[in-house]
């Protein structure tokens, strides 16, 4: 008989299919990484196409309503949930139908539910593990809020004068712990404040998106630490009594993340 055939018929040696298995691992180790990457920049893309066309029903509710900027309040004991006319409806948290997305003013504009939820997002709704919730984005509070702590309310596009359209921010992707109503608290540059009244998300690679009165989107990498420890304490507390509404964390004014979306709010 053939040695060389015999010895081919006996397939892998131990040692040479533990080589392999060896080698599989750390390929896989080394692609990992990258598809990971991969992955959270195609996330970050999808959900800065959704805020785009976010913004576009916002867009297409003011020219049908001579330039009024949709409303953007709040009701609720402890302020929870948006407002039955508002342009969401309901509290993110708690909202286990769509019906909170579908009876918004804006939702006419694009019957899409996919376009208010981040792809990032997994969190589900309070009491029903197996629903992902579906609203993952808030509109700024400097769009048609009423709050006595800001210097005006806006309430027409014509007012939004400073900052100008291009800098002045509407749509953001809220952190999971944070978001509630249809409103993200963030307080004007001139209330001097050092505080997240609510907290932006941190989905993307520690960065989060947002759209601008202008039409476009943009991806902000967060630089200082307050955010994320913003999102740890929000969980934390939540976890304790998810009762708990205070969405509010603690900053500082070195805090440049803060300072920058506060220089967004119009006022």
């Amino acid at each position: 008989m053939n040695t060389r055939n015999q010895r081919a018929s006996k397939g892998f040696t131990l040692i040479e299919l533990l080589v392999v298995i060896a080698i599989i691992a750390i390929l896989a180790g080394m692609l990992l990484p990258a598809l990971s990457k991969a992955k959270a920049k195609g996330q970050a893309t999808a959900c800065l196409n959704n805020l785009r066309q976010l913004n576009l029903c916002w867009t297409m509710y003011i020219d049908d309503n001579d330039g009024n900027l949709p409303p953007n309040q709040v009701a609720g004991a402890m302020g929870e949930a948006s407002s039955a006319d508002s342009w969401i409806t309901g509290n993110a948290r708690a909202d286990f139908l769509p019906t909170s997305v579908q009876k918004g003013v804006l939702y006419k504009y694009n019957q899409s539910l996919g376009i208010y939820h981040c792809p990032a997002d997994r969190s589900t709704v309070d009491r029903f593990p197996k629903i992902i919730r579906f609203r993952s984005v808030s509109m700024s509070t400097g769009m048609n809020h009423e709050n006595p702590m800001f210097f005006r309310t806006i309430t027409k596009y014509a007012h939004i004068t400073d900052p100008p359209p291009v800098n002045a921010s509407v749509f953001l992707d809220e952190d999971e712990w944070s978001i509630q109503n249809g409103a993200i608290g963030i307080e004007p540059i001139h209330a001097n404040a050092f505080i997240h009244w609510n907290l932006v998300a941190s989905r993307h690679n520690y960065g989060g998106t947002l759209s601008f009165a202008d039409g476009h989107a943009e991806v902000w990498r967060w630089k200082d630490k307050w955010i994320r420890e913003g999102h740890e304490l929000l969980a934390a507390r939540v976890k304790a009594d998810a009762s708990n509404a205070d969405s509010s964390t603690p900053s500082s004014s070195a805090d440049r993340d803060l300072k920058r979306l506060q220089q967004t709010v119009p006022y």
